[in-house]
């Protein structure tokens, strides 16, 4: 990261544009006028001086008195943290105003959002707040995002499973479950998606190719999660059956007390169907069975 990369962080967090140069130039300049100041960040000598004494008042800079007066960058360490304790009472304060309010605004049962960055943001919100299990199928890119959140489940003893067609990266919790191929080679015919199931009843289903066209749903209805669970468990049961592992263990933790009902129906003997074609009426006596 550069200069330019600082200035645009310092804009971010709500110095204008002004500040943020002056801020730098004294960052990299050590003691200066607001002469000099004005020259390195390119600000004018009218507009300097009113930067200076902003980034003085609000603790990222400090005068030196003397004629010529100088100016000194505070420790970045120093400004991270004025920032961090006035975000966090800022949030605080805007905590306090809401529950004040005493009113819960209903939650729909499913919504949308749009742009890469917001379906991660909504991603590492349901890994964060699942309490029992996590279920989640994804690319190695979006898994080494969402790898600090799922950390942070896992050290609740929430249990994590990762089902991925891509090899897994490093520092991802949970127990994995992959093919290992290249993200390259399979992008060549498949897109980035990612299906996330917390407590078997919130999902999250999207579309992650990066850009400000990605779309997720986020669900709270129980069928859905359902579905998607399904979903990835065959994906795991199709990956044991090609390296021929068997699933009754992790089935059952996953799919939890359907697994054990279905099982007890099949041991009621009834006639399973694969593949039967059934025709109309005028077609029979040409009905075929599936080879």
């Amino acid at each position: 990261m550069g200069e330019a990369d600082l200035i645009a962080a310092l804009t971010e967090h709500g110095f204008s544009l002004n500040e943020s140069r002056a801020y730098t130039a004294l960052l990299q300049s050590g003691p200066s006028t607001g002469y000099e100041v004005g020259q390195k960040a390119q600000i004018p000598r009218s507009a300097v001086y009113g930067a200076l004494r902003r980034l003085v008042s609000a603790g990222a800079a400090r005068s030196i008195a003397g004629s010529p007066e100088r100016f000194v960058a505070a420790p970045a360490e120093t400004l991270l943290t004025l920032l961090r304790d006035r975000f966090d009472a800022s949030v605080r304060k805007l905590d306090d105003a809401v529950r004040s309010l005493d009113t819960e605004p209903p939650v729909p049962d499913a919504f949308s959002v749009h742009g890469y960055d917001r379906v991660l943001e909504e991603a590492k919100q349901l890994v964060v707040n699942a309490e029992e299990q996590v279920v989640l199928s994804g690319w190695a890119r979006e898994l080494a995002a969402l790898a600090p959140s799922l950390e942070e489940a896992a050290r609740k003893r929430v249990a994590v499973f990762v089902f991925s067609h891509a090899a897994i990266p490093e520092g991802v919790v949970g127990t994995h479950f992959s093919y290992g191929f290249s993200e390259r080679d399979l992008e060549d015919f498949w897109k980035h998606r990612l299906v996330i199931v917390a407590d078997d009843h919130r999902t999250l289903i999207g579309a992650t190719e990066g850009d400000d066209n990605d779309n997720a749903v986020i669900s709270e209805t129980a069928a859905i999660a359902e579905i998607a669970t399904s979903q990835i468990a065959l994906d795991l049961t199709l990956l044991a059956q090609r390296t021929q592992n068997n699933t009754d263990a992790l089935m059952a933790q996953i799919l939890g007390d359907r697994v054990g009902r279905l099982d007890e129906l099949l041991a009621k003997d009834p006639t399973p169907v694969f593949g039967r074609e059934v025709v109309p009426a005028k077609r029979r006596g040409r009905g075929r069975k599936l080879a």
